[in-house]
């Protein structure tokens, strides 16, 4: 994207959604995160990384009602449902991490969604799950 979009300037001013985004983003996620995120979206669709910063980051994680805690709960337990989210899963994964939900809540989250969602979509979540924590050195075995 080389030039300016002037009502995604205009959004991304209004209130300071933007600005407070990338602030509790850049918090959650941590910086390279943030930054790989809007490299990887911006030569397609920077309004889209614009209105995600603005929308997720900016607006619904200071609602109130719900924590952060909270919040990586139910996003994990969304991607897990919708499938085919192996990078949006990793990036929660590395968020929920960050403050700090144990790995054993997160395998436990993804089992319990089997009953509701079904198996595979369970099975994949867990994958990815696996894959996260052994590269970290966290994947802890199960006793059967």
């Amino acid at each position: 994207m080389t030039a300016e979009d002037p009502l995604a300037t205009h959004h991304r001013n209004e209130g300071g959604r933007y600005e407070r985004g990338l602030e509790t983003a850049n918090e959650l996620a941590g910086h390279e995160a943030v930054r790989e995120f809007l490299a990887d979206l911006e030569p397609i669709s920077g309004s889209t990384a614009r209105l995600v910063v603005e929308t997720v980051f900016g607006t619904l994680h200071h609602e109130p009602g719900l924590g952060h805690r909270d919040r990586e709960l139910v996003t994990l337990t969304v991607l897990a449902v919708l499938g085919d989210t192996g990078k949006e899963l990793d990036l929660h994964l590395a968020i929920a991490h960050r403050i700090g939900i144990p790995p054993s809540s997160v395998v436990a989250l993804f089992a319990h969604v089997s009953a509701y969602a079904g198996f595979p979509r369970a099975l994949n979540a867990l994958a990815v799950a696996k894959a996260f924590y052994a590269d970290r050195g966290l994947l802890q075995h199960e006793e059967q």
